[in-house]
């Protein structure tokens, strides 16, 4: 072997090496447990006046704790219960008239409407057969509109009202409850809408939508009016909603797919696949960190990880639980299993 083949075939085994087998930053990632709660076994603790109240709802409890998980308030579902950071509803099978509570348990206005309540931020949609409606904590009506057909995907945002409908249709609605945008997607053998998303800043909106072919596609507003940028057609077809968000910095899109996450950069127009097989709960993007944690459900429990854009998995905790919750704030983790609160801590070192 000449020195150029036997130099050139070094590189190449040299730079497999690289990319099979990284370099290791030495660093590992470890979940610290800090505080763990039983909630059939608490009662509230006297109420915090800390600021950063987290909400959770579980099996048949719901309420608020502080970040190091004391519990400020306490209770036990009715029907269902819709919650924020701020407020919650519990509502009976049939609600008719609607108590909006703040964190702690006090009233703050009454709704006087059938139909069933969605907290999202300062925003309450009530959704019916026939109708939807927008209304403030306060109680105060935004806007009533007739529906025509079964609303499959909801996103409330500070201006608008993101609705996907089961006949194909997107539309957004400002807070006068005028329709500022409609969209069908078409394109597919059933058309049905099955996600749609907005980011906060309203610059972008994501679509999941059709079968046969189901698609992803990505409006973008321009001078006022939303255009299709990217579409793409997905190799795995859900027949239910499907869960998707922008990220807090609008820069990512997640959505589910059958092995794991798909992360979908807004501004590359590039979509990954991270996690594993499950049904997406939650993803948190740590931007200072380049990281992702995500919950991920299956029949038996949740599936927590930690990992990087380039899908290597820094921590794996797997843990049993029919009713799941995860919440996360800065280097706080906060998991739900059915009736126990777990508060972990990430130490890296």
């Amino acid at each position: 072997m000449g020195k150029k083949s036997f130099f050139a075939t070094l590189f190449l085994i040299l730079l497999l090496i690289f990319f099979l087998f990284p370099q290791s930053t030495g660093k590992e990632h470890f979940l610290v447990p800090e505080r763990i709660i039983n909630l059939d076994k608490t009662s509230s603790d006297a109420y915090s006046d800390e600021l950063g109240q987290v909400s959770f709802a579980l099996d048949n409890y719901f309420g608020y704790f502080t970040d190091e998980l004391e519990v400020t308030y306490l209770e036990e579902k009715k029907y269902n219960v819709t919650i924020s950071d701020s407020t919650f509803i519990n509502y009976p099978k049939i609600p008719e008239i609607l108590d909006v509570q703040n964190m702690k348990g006090e009233g703050r206005s009454i709704i006087e409407t059938t139909g069933y309540p969605v907290i999202q931020g300062d925003r309450i949609a009530i959704l019916s057969d026939s109708f939807i409606s927008l209304y403030d904590l306060d109680g105060h009506l935004y806007w009533k509109k007739e529906i025509l057909s079964i609303v499959t995907s909801l996103a409330i945002t500070d201006d608008h009202v993101l609705i996907g409908y089961l006949d194909g249709y997107c539309e957004l609605i400002s807070m006068s409850g005028y329709t500022e945008f409609s969209f069908r997607p078409g394109g597919s053998r059933i058309e049905a809408v099955y996600s749609a998303a907005i980011s906060s800043d309203g610059q972008y909106i994501t679509v999941i939508s059709g079968l046969d072919p189901q698609r992803l596609i990505l409006l973008q507003n321009r001078k006022g009016e939303y255009k299709p940028v990217f579409h793409k057609e997905l190799e795995n077809e859900y027949r239910r909603s499907i869960n998707m968000y922008f990220s807090q910095d609008n820069t990512m899109v997640f959505f589910e797919n059958f092995e794991g996450v798909n992360l979908f950069d807004v501004n590359t127009k590039k979509v990954t696949n991270v996690g594993d097989s499950g049904n997406l709960k939650k993803i948190y993007k740590d931007v200072n960190r380049n990281l992702y944690s995500l919950l991920l459900s299956d029949n038996t429990g949740g599936i927590l990880k930690i990992l990087t854009p380039e899908n290597k998995i820094l921590l794996h905790k797997q843990f049993n639980g029919k009713t799941l919750l995860f919440k996360k704030r800065d280097d706080r983790y906060y998991i739900g299993s059915d009736n126990l609160l777990m508060y972990l801590k990430l130490v890296i070192r």
